[in-house]
């Protein structure tokens, strides 16, 4: 009885001080990576389908500590058209969006530290001659690795599905973005 008595004191401060160990507090994120827009029914120009476009996304979030996390981000891409024949010589589909997203973390014992979470934002998608603002949602699941104190690596994929949009006279429903982006999150 006392060695077990022993062996369960020696362990709580090891206990308390993993627990000590997780982060709470205020960070800032920045990645970049491939975007790819769902294909796109355009009405009378038929279903345009685009090319994988490039993504940028920065953020600022508060760590509540070991589990929930809540973000701001201000994400952007561009992707051109697949299938036309002509180039308006610059990215044919833009897309801005300002969300707030709640994640859980699942943290284990090792660095690497895998989240999930769902966010709500408003986007802007722009075409030539027509724009829209519309309610976005995200769908976000991803990994952070550990390299300092203050630095994670982190890697995540983000579904972005958008409410009807309208360009001109022409109604879009069911659009979506699939995204893999890779970039740092600083510990304030």
């Amino acid at each position: 009885f006392l060695s077990l008595l022993l062996l369960s004191s020696a362990t709580i401060p090891f206990a308390v001080n993993a627990e000590d160990a997780y982060y709470k507090g205020f960070y800032n994120s920045v990645f970049i990576g491939a975007t790819k827009v769902s294909d796109i029914d355009f009405g009378s120009l038929g279903i345009l389908q685009f090319k994988t476009g490039l993504e940028t996304d920065i953020g600022i979030g508060y760590d509540f500590g070991k589990r929930f996390r809540l973000e701001a981000n201000y994400n952007r891409n561009g992707s051109d058209f697949e299938n036309t024949t002509t180039s308006s010589g610059y990215v044919d589909l833009v897309t801005s969006t300002f969300s707030l997203n709640g994640l859980v973390d699942f943290p284990n014992t090792s660095s690497l530290t895998p989240f999930f979470g769902l966010g709500i934002g408003s986007s802007k998608v722009e075409v030539t001659g027509a724009d829209d603002s519309v309610t976005s949602f995200n769908v976000i699941a991803g990994a952070s690795y550990k390299l300092t104190e203050k630095v994670d690596l982190v890697g995540k994929y983000n579904y972005r599905s958008f409410s009807d949009i309208t360009l001109g006279n022409v109604l879009i429903k069911d659009s979506y973005t699939n995204s893999f982006l890779a970039g740092f999150k600083f510990h304030l």
